[in-house]
Protein backbone atom coordinates (compact mmCIF):
# COMPACT_ATOMS: atom_id res chain seq x y z
CA UNK A 1 0.00 0.00 0.00
CA UNK A 2 1.40 3.42 -0.89
CA UNK A 3 2.79 5.39 2.01
CA UNK A 4 0.37 8.26 1.46
CA UNK A 5 -2.57 5.82 1.71
CA UNK A 6 -1.28 4.61 5.07
CA UNK A 7 -0.97 8.21 6.24
CA UNK A 8 -4.52 9.06 5.15
CA UNK A 9 -5.91 6.00 6.93
CA UNK A 10 -3.90 6.86 10.04
CA UNK A 11 -5.27 10.40 9.96
CA UNK A 12 -8.78 9.03 9.63
CA UNK A 13 -8.32 6.77 12.65
CA UNK A 14 -6.94 9.66 14.69
CA UNK A 15 -9.85 11.96 13.80
CA UNK A 16 -12.36 9.22 14.54
CA UNK A 17 -10.71 8.49 17.89
CA UNK A 18 -10.86 12.14 18.96
CA UNK A 19 -14.51 12.31 18.02
CA UNK A 20 -15.34 9.19 20.01
CA UNK A 21 -13.50 10.38 23.11
CA UNK A 22 -15.32 13.70 22.95
CA UNK A 23 -18.71 11.98 22.68
CA UNK A 24 -17.75 9.46 25.35
CA UNK A 25 -19.47 6.70 23.41
CA UNK A 26 -18.17 3.29 24.32
CA UNK A 27 -19.98 1.62 21.48
CA UNK A 28 -18.31 3.86 18.94
CA UNK A 29 -14.93 3.19 20.54
CA UNK A 30 -15.60 -0.54 20.23
CA UNK A 31 -16.50 -0.08 16.58
CA UNK A 32 -13.35 1.97 16.09
CA UNK A 33 -11.30 -0.81 17.63
CA UNK A 34 -12.81 -3.22 15.14
CA UNK A 35 -12.03 -0.83 12.31
CA UNK A 36 -8.41 -0.47 13.43
CA UNK A 37 -8.08 -4.23 13.61
CA UNK A 38 -9.51 -4.51 10.11
CA UNK A 39 -7.08 -1.91 8.74
CA UNK A 40 -4.18 -3.66 10.47
CA UNK A 41 -5.23 -6.95 8.93
CA UNK A 42 -5.42 -5.41 5.47
CA UNK A 43 -1.98 -3.80 5.86
CA UNK A 44 -0.53 -7.09 7.08
CA UNK A 45 -2.05 -8.98 4.18
CA UNK A 46 -0.53 -6.50 1.71
CA UNK A 47 2.88 -6.86 3.30
CA UNK A 48 2.89 -10.66 3.30
CA UNK A 49 0.74 -11.43 0.26
CA UNK A 50 2.18 -12.30 -3.16
CA UNK A 51 3.05 -9.36 -5.37
CA UNK A 52 0.53 -8.02 -7.86
CA UNK A 53 2.53 -9.45 -10.72
CA UNK A 54 2.54 -12.94 -9.27
CA UNK A 55 5.40 -15.07 -8.02
CA UNK A 56 6.79 -15.94 -4.63
CA UNK A 57 5.66 -13.81 -1.70
CA UNK A 58 9.14 -13.70 -0.18
CA UNK A 59 11.27 -10.65 -1.05
CA UNK A 60 13.62 -11.16 -3.96
CA UNK A 61 17.19 -11.78 -2.91
CA UNK A 62 19.87 -9.77 -4.65
CA UNK A 63 21.85 -11.89 -7.09
CA UNK A 64 24.07 -9.02 -8.26
CA UNK A 65 25.10 -5.78 -6.67
CA UNK A 66 21.95 -3.98 -7.68
CA UNK A 67 23.86 -1.82 -10.17
CA UNK A 68 22.41 0.01 -13.16
CA UNK A 69 24.65 -0.01 -16.22
CA UNK A 70 24.46 1.33 -19.76
CA UNK A 71 25.72 -1.10 -22.41
CA UNK A 72 26.39 0.27 -25.91
CA UNK A 73 26.57 -2.55 -28.46
CA UNK A 74 28.52 -0.45 -30.96
CA UNK A 75 28.76 -3.23 -33.56
CA UNK A 76 24.96 -3.57 -33.50
CA UNK A 77 24.15 0.10 -34.13
CA UNK A 78 23.23 0.95 -37.72
CA UNK A 79 25.36 3.68 -39.35
CA UNK A 80 22.42 6.04 -39.85
CA UNK A 81 21.71 5.99 -36.10
CA UNK A 82 25.27 6.54 -34.86
CA UNK A 83 25.16 10.33 -34.77
CA UNK A 84 22.02 10.58 -32.61
CA UNK A 85 23.37 8.03 -30.13
CA UNK A 86 26.83 9.63 -30.10
CA UNK A 87 25.34 12.96 -28.97
CA UNK A 88 23.49 11.21 -26.14
CA UNK A 89 26.57 9.21 -25.19
CA UNK A 90 28.84 12.26 -25.27
CA UNK A 91 26.45 14.13 -22.95
CA UNK A 92 26.96 11.42 -20.30
CA UNK A 93 23.35 11.83 -19.21
CA UNK A 94 22.46 8.12 -19.42
CA UNK A 95 25.43 7.14 -17.28
CA UNK A 96 24.67 9.83 -14.72
CA UNK A 97 21.06 8.64 -14.53
CA UNK A 98 22.26 5.06 -14.03
CA UNK A 99 24.65 6.07 -11.23
CA UNK A 100 21.96 8.10 -9.46
CA UNK A 101 19.51 5.20 -9.55
CA UNK A 102 22.14 2.76 -8.29
CA UNK A 103 22.82 5.01 -5.29
CA UNK A 104 19.22 5.98 -4.61
CA UNK A 105 17.50 2.57 -4.70
CA UNK A 106 18.55 -0.78 -3.22
CA UNK A 107 17.73 -2.91 -6.25
CA UNK A 108 17.34 -6.67 -5.76
CA UNK A 109 18.96 -7.33 -9.14
CA UNK A 110 21.26 -5.60 -11.58
CA UNK A 111 19.60 -3.54 -14.31
CA UNK A 112 21.07 -3.22 -17.80
CA UNK A 113 20.13 -0.65 -20.42
CA UNK A 114 21.19 -2.22 -23.72
CA UNK A 115 21.61 0.23 -26.59
CA UNK A 116 21.37 -1.83 -29.77
CA UNK A 117 19.56 -2.03 -33.07
CA UNK A 118 19.45 -5.82 -32.69
CA UNK A 119 16.48 -5.89 -30.37
CA UNK A 120 14.07 -8.80 -29.85
CA UNK A 121 11.30 -9.07 -32.42
CA UNK A 122 8.57 -6.48 -31.97
CA UNK A 123 10.66 -3.96 -30.03
CA UNK A 124 11.15 -0.72 -31.95
CA UNK A 125 11.14 1.79 -29.10
CA UNK A 126 12.59 1.76 -25.55
CA UNK A 127 11.07 -1.19 -23.72
CA UNK A 128 11.47 -2.78 -20.30
CA UNK A 129 11.37 -6.55 -19.94
CA UNK A 130 8.67 -8.09 -17.78
CA UNK A 131 11.08 -8.95 -14.96
CA UNK A 132 12.43 -5.38 -14.96
CA UNK A 133 16.07 -6.41 -15.27
CA UNK A 134 16.75 -5.18 -18.79
CA UNK A 135 15.76 -2.15 -20.85
CA UNK A 136 16.14 -2.36 -24.61
CA UNK A 137 17.04 0.94 -26.24
CA UNK A 138 16.98 0.96 -30.08
CA UNK A 139 19.21 3.73 -31.50
CA UNK A 140 16.72 3.98 -34.37
CA UNK A 141 14.26 5.43 -31.86
CA UNK A 142 16.66 8.20 -30.82
CA UNK A 143 17.28 8.97 -34.51
CA UNK A 144 13.50 9.14 -35.10
CA UNK A 145 12.95 11.55 -32.19
CA UNK A 146 15.77 13.74 -33.50
CA UNK A 147 14.14 13.77 -36.95
CA UNK A 148 10.77 14.80 -35.49
CA UNK A 149 12.36 17.71 -33.62
CA UNK A 150 14.39 18.75 -36.67
CA UNK A 151 11.17 19.12 -38.66
CA UNK A 152 9.14 20.72 -35.87
CA UNK A 153 11.43 23.39 -34.40
CA UNK A 154 11.79 25.62 -37.48
CA UNK A 155 8.00 25.88 -37.63
CA UNK A 156 7.91 26.99 -34.01
CA UNK A 157 10.70 29.52 -34.48
CA UNK A 158 9.07 30.95 -37.61
CA UNK A 159 5.69 31.17 -35.87
CA UNK A 160 6.38 32.56 -32.39
CA UNK A 161 10.06 32.08 -31.66
CA UNK A 162 11.67 29.84 -28.99
CA UNK A 163 9.70 29.52 -25.75
CA UNK A 164 11.00 31.69 -22.93
CA UNK A 165 11.66 28.73 -20.65
CA UNK A 166 14.30 27.41 -23.07
CA UNK A 167 17.22 29.54 -24.20
CA UNK A 168 17.68 30.08 -27.90
CA UNK A 169 21.00 28.21 -27.96
CA UNK A 170 19.32 25.17 -26.38
CA UNK A 171 16.27 25.26 -28.64
CA UNK A 172 17.87 22.91 -31.15
CA UNK A 173 17.13 19.36 -32.19
CA UNK A 174 20.50 18.15 -30.86
CA UNK A 175 20.01 19.56 -27.34
CA UNK A 176 16.29 18.86 -26.98
CA UNK A 177 16.73 15.30 -28.22
CA UNK A 178 19.25 14.60 -25.46
CA UNK A 179 16.88 16.11 -22.88
CA UNK A 180 13.85 14.19 -24.18
CA UNK A 181 15.72 10.88 -24.35
CA UNK A 182 16.89 11.45 -20.76
CA UNK A 183 13.26 11.79 -19.71
CA UNK A 184 12.24 8.67 -21.66
CA UNK A 185 15.01 6.70 -19.96
CA UNK A 186 13.57 7.91 -16.64
CA UNK A 187 10.20 6.60 -17.80
CA UNK A 188 11.68 3.16 -18.49
CA UNK A 189 13.43 3.25 -15.10
CA UNK A 190 9.97 3.75 -13.62
CA UNK A 191 8.71 0.59 -15.33
CA UNK A 192 11.77 -1.32 -14.15
CA UNK A 193 11.39 -0.25 -10.51
CA UNK A 194 7.70 -1.14 -10.48
CA UNK A 195 8.56 -4.66 -11.62
CA UNK A 196 11.80 -5.21 -9.69
CA UNK A 197 10.29 -3.99 -6.40
CA UNK A 198 6.78 -5.41 -6.99
CA UNK A 199 5.19 -2.01 -6.41
CA UNK A 200 1.38 -2.31 -6.13
CA UNK A 201 -0.43 -0.02 -8.56
CA UNK A 202 -3.96 1.36 -8.36
CA UNK A 203 -3.87 3.03 -11.79
CA UNK A 204 -2.11 2.89 -15.14
CA UNK A 205 1.52 1.81 -15.02
CA UNK A 206 2.29 4.33 -17.76
CA UNK A 207 1.09 7.19 -15.53
CA UNK A 208 3.30 5.95 -12.71
CA UNK A 209 6.31 5.64 -15.03
CA UNK A 210 5.76 9.22 -16.23
CA UNK A 211 5.51 10.37 -12.63
CA UNK A 212 8.80 8.72 -11.72
CA UNK A 213 10.53 10.12 -14.80
CA UNK A 214 9.38 13.64 -13.94
CA UNK A 215 10.38 13.36 -10.28
CA UNK A 216 13.75 11.72 -11.00
CA UNK A 217 14.82 14.13 -13.74
CA UNK A 218 13.52 17.36 -12.19
CA UNK A 219 15.53 16.51 -9.08
CA UNK A 220 18.72 15.99 -11.09
CA UNK A 221 20.89 18.84 -9.77
CA UNK A 222 22.82 18.98 -13.06
CA UNK A 223 19.89 19.29 -15.47
CA UNK A 224 16.89 20.27 -13.36
CA UNK A 225 13.70 20.65 -15.43
CA UNK A 226 15.49 20.37 -18.79
CA UNK A 227 14.51 16.74 -19.40
CA UNK A 228 10.82 17.38 -18.74
CA UNK A 229 10.90 20.47 -20.97
CA UNK A 230 12.60 18.49 -23.73
CA UNK A 231 10.01 15.73 -23.42
CA UNK A 232 7.19 18.28 -23.56
CA UNK A 233 8.53 19.74 -26.82
CA UNK A 234 9.14 16.28 -28.32
CA UNK A 235 5.70 14.97 -27.39
CA UNK A 236 4.04 18.10 -28.72
CA UNK A 237 5.98 17.63 -31.96
CA UNK A 238 4.73 14.05 -32.20
CA UNK A 239 1.21 15.15 -31.35
CA UNK A 240 1.28 17.73 -34.13
CA UNK A 241 1.48 14.87 -36.62
CA UNK A 242 -1.85 13.52 -35.36
CA UNK A 243 -4.21 16.50 -35.22
CA UNK A 244 -7.29 14.30 -34.78
CA UNK A 245 -7.65 11.80 -31.96
CA UNK A 246 -8.69 8.26 -32.82
CA UNK A 247 -10.21 5.31 -31.00
CA UNK A 248 -6.69 3.91 -30.67
CA UNK A 249 -5.61 7.03 -28.79
CA UNK A 250 -8.42 6.66 -26.26
CA UNK A 251 -7.96 2.90 -25.82
CA UNK A 252 -4.18 3.07 -25.33
CA UNK A 253 -2.62 2.24 -21.96
CA UNK A 254 -0.80 5.58 -22.32
CA UNK A 255 -2.49 8.91 -21.55
CA UNK A 256 -3.33 11.14 -24.52
CA UNK A 257 -0.08 12.57 -25.79
CA UNK A 258 -0.92 16.21 -25.05
CA UNK A 259 -2.20 15.30 -21.60
CA UNK A 260 1.33 14.09 -20.98
CA UNK A 261 2.78 17.37 -22.29
CA UNK A 262 0.51 19.30 -19.94
CA UNK A 263 1.43 17.07 -16.99
CA UNK A 264 5.18 17.45 -17.61
CA UNK A 265 4.94 21.24 -17.70
CA UNK A 266 2.71 21.45 -14.63
CA UNK A 267 5.21 19.36 -12.67
CA UNK A 268 8.04 21.63 -13.79
CA UNK A 269 6.10 24.65 -12.56
CA UNK A 270 5.41 22.91 -9.26
CA UNK A 271 9.08 22.10 -8.79
CA UNK A 272 10.04 25.79 -8.71
CA UNK A 273 6.93 28.02 -8.87
CA UNK A 274 8.68 31.37 -8.44
CA UNK A 275 11.22 30.80 -11.18
CA UNK A 276 9.16 28.77 -13.63
CA UNK A 277 5.69 30.31 -13.56
CA UNK A 278 6.61 33.45 -15.51
CA UNK A 279 8.66 31.64 -18.13
CA UNK A 280 6.35 28.68 -18.59
CA UNK A 281 3.22 30.77 -18.98
CA UNK A 282 4.39 31.31 -22.56
CA UNK A 283 6.28 28.08 -23.19
CA UNK A 284 3.76 26.02 -25.04
CA UNK A 285 2.05 29.01 -26.56
CA UNK A 286 5.20 29.18 -28.68
CA UNK A 287 4.60 25.69 -30.05
CA UNK A 288 2.70 25.35 -33.28
CA UNK A 289 0.27 22.63 -32.25
CA UNK A 290 -1.54 23.06 -28.95
CA UNK A 291 -4.70 21.16 -28.22
CA UNK A 292 -6.65 21.02 -24.99
CA UNK A 293 -7.74 17.52 -24.02
CA UNK A 294 -10.54 19.00 -21.93
CA UNK A 295 -11.51 21.77 -24.32
CA UNK A 296 -14.96 23.24 -24.74
CA UNK A 297 -15.43 21.42 -28.05
CA UNK A 298 -14.26 18.03 -26.82
CA UNK A 299 -10.96 16.17 -26.60
CA UNK A 300 -9.73 17.10 -30.06
CA UNK A 301 -10.44 20.82 -29.89
CA UNK A 302 -7.55 22.96 -31.08
CA UNK A 303 -6.39 26.34 -29.90
CA UNK A 304 -3.94 28.76 -31.43
CA UNK A 305 -1.66 28.47 -28.46
CA UNK A 306 -3.75 30.43 -26.03
CA UNK A 307 -6.48 29.50 -23.55
CA UNK A 308 -5.51 25.95 -22.61
CA UNK A 309 -1.84 26.59 -21.98
CA UNK A 310 -1.96 30.12 -20.68
CA UNK A 311 -3.71 28.68 -17.63
CA UNK A 312 -0.42 27.03 -16.65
Amino acid sequence: MPFWSVLSQTAFVRRETEYNLASNSRSRIRRLGGFVAFVAAVLLSIVVSPACFGGDSTPAQAKGKGRVTIVYQDDAILPENLDAIKKIKDSGVFERMANRLTKAVALPHDLQVVVTDKTPKGIDDPSTEVDGRKIWWPPAFSKATHDVLTEFLPEVIASKGPPRAISQENFTADVLNVWANQFILGHEFGHSLIRLLNVPLTGLEEDSADGFATFFTVNDKDTGPNAALGAAVLFDAMGSKKPNLTLEDFSSDHPLILQRVYNFLCCVVGSDPQHCRTHLSLTVTSLRSVRCSAGRNGPSSTTAGGPCWSRI
